[in-house]
C-alpha cells in the first residue's frame, strides 16, 4: 500500500506544478536590463564596456502581492573592488528596502570611480524575505582602443 501511495504521489505533484498549483506567483519581474543613459535604456545587453560614466543594471516591476509591501535586500556583487579609502576588497554592495506593489524599481550600478572600473562578472540582484530573487549577470569588459 505505501509503495501505491508514493506512485501516485510522485505522479501527482509533478503535475501540480505543472498546472500551477505548485508555486506561488512571482512577485517580482524584470522588465528591461543593459546599459542606460538619463534613467533611459540606450542597449539591451549583458556586456558592459568599463568606462568612467557606463550605468547598467537593471529595471524592474512588482507586482501585486496579498501581503502588501515586501521587504528587499539590493545586492551588487562585485569581482573585487579596492576602494583606497578603505582596508579590504570590496565584493558586494547591500542595501535593504521595503518594496510597494505596483511600483517599478531600478537596480543600477554608474562607474564612477577609477578604481571601479574592474573586469569581470558583476551580478545585481534583488532578494525578497519570501525568498524570492530575482538578478541580473553583466560581463565587464575592457574596450578595445
Amino acid at each position: 500500500m505505501k509503495t501505491l501511495l508514493a506512485a501516485f504521489l510522485a505522479l501527482i505533484l509533478p503535475a501540480c506544478s505543472m498546472i500551477g498549483l505548485g508555486d506561488a506567483p512571482a512577485i517580482l519581474e524584470t522588465t528591461e536590463y543593459g546599459i542606460f543613459k538619463d534613467s533611459r535604456l540606450t542597449l539591451q545587453t549583458n556586456s558592459v564596456p568599463m568606462a568612467i560614466g557606463t550605468t547598467f543594471g537593471f529595471r524592474f516591476k512588482v507586482n501585486q502581492s496579498k501581503s502588501g509591501p515586501v521587504k528587499a535586500r539590493i545586492v551588487t556583487a562585485t569581482p573585487g573592488l579596492i576602494d583606497p579609502s578603505k582596508t579590504k576588497i570590496q565584493l558586494d554592495y547591500v542595501s535593504e528596502l521595503t518594496l510597494t506593489p505596483g511600483q517599478t524599481y531600478d537596480v543600477f550600478f554608474t562607474f564612477s570611480e577609477p578604481w571601479e572600473l574592474v573586469t569581470g562578472h558583476w551580478e545585481l540582484k534583488v532578494e525578497t524575505d519570501a525568498g524570492e530573487t530575482l538578478s541580473q549577470k553583466f560581463d565587464v569588459y575592457k574596450q578595445q582602443m
